[in-house]
């Protein structure tokens, strides 16, 4: 799963789409590395192919960090509202303007007891934002071009004695990324 295709990259960097497909594996690594190196800087994964289960236990008499008498925080993002929950409870998902959801609240019905499985796509979006895409491909480009150059981790002195830093992430991809970032509280 990548936030982008094949030739959308290549389109997008200049690259001739009828041209042999030698060097298709290193583009497609680019992108794997800019989706990896999004996930890694969002704390978010932008895009679930599919449902699947995630379980919350309760105590009997405590409140745990995952149960608040009728509130559900969840473990991740939930990309849409689940299609199942233990013993069916009617919810309400929050926020309530809409995805991703943190959590959920019982407006009918009971947590089930000792675990509450809740079926869903764990995640930011089922299918990635366009700017997380552009970012992508920006971000694939910038990696592609990193191969002719400075591999980025090291200082470089010039011939006038000049130190030139790793610059890091592109500030265009920053930008877009930003306010897609994570906030954790502690």
């Amino acid at each position: 799963m990548a936030y982008t295709t094949l030739s959308a990259f290549k389109s997008f960097a200049g690259f001739d789409a009828d041209e042999g497909d030698d060097d298709d594996d290193m583009l497609n690594a680019m992108i794997a590395s800019a989706t990896i190196i999004i996930e890694n800087y969002t704390q978010r994964k932008f895009e679930v192919e599919a449902e699947t289960d995630q379980a919350f236990t309760r105590i009997a008499g405590m409140q745990t960090n995952r149960f608040s008498g009728s509130m559900l925080y969840f473990y991740e993002e939930l990309a849409d509202e689940a299609s199942a929950i233990t013993d069916s409870p009617t919810v309400s998902y929050i926020p309530e303007n809409g995805p991703p959801y943190y959590g959920c609240y019982l407006t009918d019905g009971a947590w089930a007891y000792p675990a509450v499985t809740v079926t869903g796509y764990w995640g930011y979006s089922k299918v990635a934002p366009p700017a997380i895409e552009q970012a992508c491909l920006r971000l694939a480009k910038w990696l592609y071009d990193q191969k002719e150059t400075n591999p980025g981790n090291s200082a470089i002195i010039t011939p006038e004695g000049q130190v030139l830093l790793p610059q890091g992430l592109p500030s265009d991809v920053i930008s877009i990324l930003k306010p897609y970032k994570k906030v954790v509280v502690a």
